[in-house]
Formats: structure tokens, C-alpha cells, sequence
């Protein structure tokens, strides 16, 4: 078994301007911020949650732990959960569509399959590709909060954690509702919502149908998403809390040149359906989880839409069903000596499909008029880990490691600690070192195309991180602030010899990413300004690939900047401002075969939003500027734009 750590003692590795500013960054503020502290003060480990069951994704006292409140979602200019993440430092959403279409995510320049998704705690990571990993079958209306760890956190939450995690969280109170939502906007955009929640302390319910669609902001752009949601919650007092979650979504769009800019008339079809049932027991000092789960994704893609314009060689479009089956559960004890976690984890990955896999005898495809499946795949992912946590007076110390085994790449072990120190109850600071692995997808694995080969013998991808940061936190103001370095080996990637048409996925010999996020946030007392936000990202990524192109993981943010202003106009009108800058690294072929740099751009956003006791009135402007520009090479986004909207609330 390979726990690989060993790359943690190797600072050398590291520049010196980096060791600079991180030792400045922590040992230079306390002088500034420190107020005095009684040194019998004591955080009690009993309120601090260390696994995902129970929505909440990490502890908080070793690591920043970013949330997005309701609150927030509720003022930000957007429509969709890709477009919020998108305001937050050390993110890159690379979008191909609009209002949640098809997005990639990427934490600290990790690829878009590095990055662990969770509904209520529950892993809803795509093991046939990233691309889905945001086919979230829930409203952004329906969100009360996200949660977003980054950096690696695969001792805790299992393998694929590689680069940090994402968990949305939906459950509400026991206060019974009901609201509904109405909007419109430009490119013929228009959603409708309705969701209700009703019960008691004891048990409650939540419910949402949720509708958006376009005619697209240019030619085969357009796109309609349907989501129904429900969550039951049982409260009792001996046999515990019951959270049962079910939902389903149907998703098509035009994919116009999304995965190649020479076919402009791609189209997609996916629908997802989830259940999952999650429980939670505390004795005394004792506290049981347990989860069960089930998730199948269906996708259709076609490389010419309805066959139109098709080429002599093209006869059928691409099949794809995935089914993932979970079971987890963990026993936390809390102890004089801290407190201690066991859990262990079965996740069983299959794939129907007429491209990726090994072949079968040809079976229909549900759901699919015309569709057959050749092809599948199916591999068992067992996980076992250990994690303790404790405190000793102003210290907090947290350890742990995990082991996961799967008959074609066999043990895979990694591990880490974090370490934390609190000057006060309003300053802390921390320094962590974690290691992360992650399995190939099945598209890493198995896709064949004209343009794309992939390899079936690819190896996992690791990585060891090192991390040290702050937390302050005052009446008025808030600031976090890290720095990061993390050394990747057998890291995935599609890559070509410049010369070359055909893309190959291969384990590249060493990645590494050295990186910066600083938020800071102020809140004004009796002012008509409210709030005034501004987060800074730095990120250098080099790599060792022997000259070969990259098509992802080198195309990253070098620097991001985001200013938000929260403001007040009259009475119950409020604006919110939104203004980003991005520049990016890397560069690509546009669709006449000329190599092109990215170019930086702004990007400025606002939501002006009237907040009354029964309903909402809210009017968004996106891209005031009327930029031109692109997440992925030669893929514009839409310019200028307006959507408007009323959300009722019944209480």
C-alpha cells in the first residue's frame, strides 16, 4: 500500500518568494490583529463535523471552509449554480453553455474531473466524465447554502477529492412554505419554479419542479432543463435523524462546437435520477452515520444534430448510461483525547455505452428510440479511513488516512494532517499537508473518436499538497488569505505532439500548481453601502510532458480579481455589483487552425432586487460591458443580457 507523502519533506522544491510571503502572511498579522484572549477558552469538538453525512463537508477549525448563504444566492446576479461559483476565489468555471447548460469546475487549477461534487453530502461525482458533474437536479432557488472546500480532502471524503470539493445543500426548516418563481429575460430565456415545505420540528418535508429553457443567444444554443426535487427529514429521539432525498432532471441542449469547433451542430440529451437515504444516531459521546445512494445518468450526444448535414461515415449517435450504487458509514467518538472517526465506504461504478467499455452482446438503450449499447464497464471502489481530531488549548490538531482498493488499480493509499493555532476567538492560523489520488473516468479510459484516443492503461493520478493560511474575523470585516503548493504525478490529460490531429489521454510525468487566494469582506453599519467584497487568485502551473500540447490542465486562471458592492437605493431596493477580471493562461487553435493566445477580460454584473415580506422583484444585467469572450477557445459567450423576475413567498 502507497500512502505517498514522502513529497512533503521536500520543500526545496518550492521558491523562495513563495516561502517569503507565506511566512509574512502568518506571522506578520498577529502583531496587527490580535486582541487578548482568556487562555482558558476551548473549542468543543462535539459541534464540529469532520464527514460529509451530516452536510457539512469539513471541519472548519484546520482549513477555510468557504459558504455561499442564502442570503447571497438571494442578491447575486445569476441564474444558475455554475454561475455563482463562478464569484469565488480560486475558482474557474469554464462555461460552453449558459444558465447552467454544461460547465466545467476547476479548484486551485485542477482539472474539471479533479473536483468531488456532493447534494447533501451525498457524491454525486460522473464516473464517465467531469462534463456532468454539474447536472445538479435541483434550482438555484432551492439552495440554502454552498459549501466549498478547496484543496485536497480525500482522507475524509474518498478519492477524487483530488483538487477540493463542492457540497449543495438544500434542507430547510420545519416551517411550513410555499413560494414560486417567474422570470424572463433576453435570448427568449424563461423559467418557472414552484416548491413548498411543510412539517414540524420532528418531520418535515421539501418539494420543487423547476423549468428553464432558451432559444439560444446563437445558432443551436438553445436549451430546456427540467428538475423535480423532494426531501423528507425524520427527527427522532431514539432511533435518530432520516433524511431522504429523490430527484430526477432532464437536460437537452445545442452543443454548438462544444467538444470541436469543426462541428458546429452538436447536440445533447441527458437525463439523471437520484435517490439517497442518509441517517445519523448521537449517544452520549458516540455519533453513527450511514448512507445509502443511487444515481443513473443517461446521455445522448450527437455530433450532427438529427443527422442533419451528416458526414457518409457518421451512422448513429454516441449512447451512455452510467449507474453508480453507494454505501458509507463512519462512528465518531468523542474522548478526552479528542475525537476520533472510523468509516468505511463501497462505491460500485458501471457504464452501458456503444463507445467506452469492453464489447458485449448489443442491447437497447432505455429511454432511447434508436439507441443500442456494445460496450460496458463496471469496477468496485472499497474505501476505509481514520481520522482524529483535538485540541489543546490554543492548538488544534487533526490527522488521518485512507486506503482505497478496486481490482484493476489495486490499493491506493493517502492521508494527511492539518495543524491550527488561534491567537483569539476572531484569529486563526493554519498550515495542512494532504495527499489525494484520483481513478481515470471512463472517458479517460475508453473514447475513441476521429479526433481522440483514448488509453486503457492509465494509471491513477496523485498528488501531495502543502498549505498555510489565516482567518480573521471582526465585528465589521473578515479575511481569509492562503498559499499553496501542490506536486501532481501520473497526472490525466489529453495531449498531442504539436504535429499531430488526435488527441491522446496520458498519465503526464508531473504537474505543479503554485498558488495564492485572498477574500476580504466589509460590512457597513448604518450606511446606505452594505457590503463591499474583493477576492484576488494567483496560480503558476508548470508541468513536465516532453513538449507535448495540453488540452486542459494548462489552460488555467493566472489571476482573478472580483470586486462586489451591496448596496441600498430607496426603501426595500437594494443593488448588488458584480465585477471580475480574468486573465487566463494557455491557448488554442480557432476554427481556422490558428493558434491563438487567451485574452484577458472584465466582466461587470448587477442585481437590482426589491425584498419584500410575500414576494421579490428582482432584474438582472449581465455583461454590461458587452465583452466578447470565451471560457474555451472559440467558444463566445453571449454579450449583454437582462433577465427579470418575481418570487412569491407564502408563510
Amino acid at each position: 500500500m502507497d500512502f505517498p507523502l514522502q513529497p512533503f519533506f521536500y520543500f526545496t522544491k518550492m521558491k523562495k518568494n513563495f516561502l517569503l510571503y507565506s511566512f509574512s502572511l502568518l506571522f506578520c498579522l498577529p502583531s496587527l490583529f490580535a486582541q487578548q484572549r482568556n487562555d482558558s477558552a476551548s473549542v468543543n469538538l462535539q459541534d464540529v463535523e469532520v464527514n460529509a453525512t451530516r452536510n457539512k463537508l469539513y471541519s472548519e477549525m484546520g482549513r477555510i471552509l468557504t459558504v455561499i448563504d442564502k442570503n447571497e444566492i438571494s442578491r447575486s446576479s445569476v441564474q444558475s449554480i455554475d454561475q455563482l461559483l463562478d464569484y469565488v476565489a480560486g475558482i474557474d468555471i469554464r462555461q460552453r453553455g449558459t444558465n447552467g447548460t454544461q460547465a466545467d469546475i476547476s479548484i486551485r487549477g485542477g482539472s474539471f474531473d479533479q473536483v468531488l461534487i456532493l447534494l447533501n453530502g451525498v457524491n454525486i461525482t460522473d464516473p464517465q466524465t467531469g462534463h456532468f458533474n454539474l447536472d445538479i437536479p435541483v434550482d438555484l432557488s432551492d439552495v440554502t447554502r454552498v459549501e466549498i472546500l478547496q484543496g485536497s480532502s480525500a482522507r475524509v471524503l474518498g478519492p477524487n477529492a483530488f483538487s477540493g470539493a463542492i457540497n449543495i445543500v438544500t434542507e430547510k426548516t420545519g416551517k411550513s412554505a410555499l413560494n414560486a418563481e417567474l422570470s424572463a429575460g433576453s435570448f427568449h430565456n424563461y423559467g418557472q419554479s414552484v416548491s413548498g415545505n411543510w412539517g414540524n420540528d420532528k418531520i418535515h418535508s421539501f418539494a420543487s419542479v423547476s423549468h428553464r429553457s432558451s432559444a439560444g443567444y446563437m445558432a443551436n444554443t438553445d436549451f430546456d432543463v427540467l428538475n423535480a426535487f423532494s426531501q423528507s427529514v425524520l427527527n427522532t429521539r431514539t432511533a435518530g435523524k432520516f433524511d431522504l432525498q429523490l430527484s430526477a432532471q432532464q437536460k437537452s441542449f445545442g452543443a454548438n462546437s462544444f467538444y470541436s469547433l469543426a462541428y458546429p451542430n452538436q447536440f445533447e440529451s441527458s437525463k439523471t435520477f437520484m435517490t439517497a437515504l442518509n441517517w445519523s444516531l448521537t449517544k452520549g459521546r458516540l455519533t453513527l452515520n450511514a448512507q445509502a445512494s443511487w444515481r443513473r445518468h443517461h446521455d445522448r450526444f450527437e455530433l450532427f444534430r438529427d443527422f442533419t448535414g451528416a458526414a457518409s461515415w457518421y451512422k448513429t449517435h454516441n449512447y451512455h448510461m452510467t449507474d453508480v450504487t453507494g454505501a458509507r458509514a463512519s462512528a465518531s467518538y468523542l474522548s478526552t483525547l479528542g475525537k476520533t472517526t472510523l468509516g468505511i465506504e463501497a462505491r460500485n461504478e458501471h457504464i452501458y455505452s456503444n463507445v467506452l467499455g469492453t464489447a458485449i452482446d448489443s442491447m437497447r438503450a432505455p429511454l432511447e428510440t434508436n439507441g443500442y449499447f456494445t460496450r460496458e464497464n463496471n469496477r468496485l471502489l472499497e474505501t476505509a479511513f481514520l481520522d482524529h481530531a483535538v485540541n489543546i488549548n490554543k492548538w488544534y490538531f487533526s490527522a488521518g488516512a485512507a486506503a482505497t482498493h478496486s481490482a484493476v488499480f489495486g490499493w491506493n493509499g493517502y492521508g494527511g494532517i492539518d495543524v491550527a493555532y488561534a491567537f483569539n476567538d476572531n484569529f486563526r492560523v493554519f498550515a495542512d499537508a494532504n495527499s489525494a489520488v484520483r481513478l481515470p473516468t471512463f472517458t479517460d479510459l475508453y473514447y475513441k473518436s476521429a479526433t481522440q484516443l483514448a488509453n486503457p492503461n492509465l494509471q491513477p493520478e496523485k498528488s501531495q499538497t502543502v498549505e498555510i493560511g489565516s482567518k480573521i474575523r471582526q465585528t465589521n470585516w473578515k479575511l481569509d488569505a492562503t498559499a499553496y503548493y501542490r506536486m501532481g504525478q501520473n497526472v490525466i490529460d489529453w495531449v498531442k505532439a504539436p504535429t499531430a490531429t488526435v488527441w491522446e489521454s496520458k498519465n503526464l510525468t508531473e504537474v505543479n500548481a503554485l498558488g495564492a487566494d485572498v477574500t476580504f469582506a466589509y460590512y457597513f453599519q448604518q450606511s446606505f453601502v452594505k457590503k463591499i467584497g474583493v477576492a484576488y487568485s494567483y496560480l503558476k502551473m508548470d508541468k513536465s510532458a516532453d513538449q507535448l500540447d495540453s488540452k486542459y490542465v494548462l489552460d488555467y486562471l493566472k489571476n482573478k480579481i472580483t470586486v462586489s458592492v451591496d448596496h441600498s437605493i430607496w426603501n426595500r431596493l437594494s443593488a448588488c455589483w458584480q465585477l471580475g477580471y480574468l486573465d487566463r493562461a494557455g491557448s488554442y487553435t480557432d476554427a481556422n487552425k490558428v493558434l491563438q493566445k487567451f485574452s484577458p477580460y472584465a466582466m461587470l454584473d448587477c442585481r437590482l432586487l426589491w425584498n419584500d415580506k410575500h414576494f421579490d422583484v428582482f432584474a438582472d444585467m449581465n455583461n454590461i460591458f458587452n465583452k466578447s469572450y470565451a471560457d474555451y477557445g472559440g467558444l463566445t459567450q453571449p454579450g449583454r443580457n437582462v433577465n427579470v423576475g418575481v418570487r412569491l413567498k407564502l408563510n
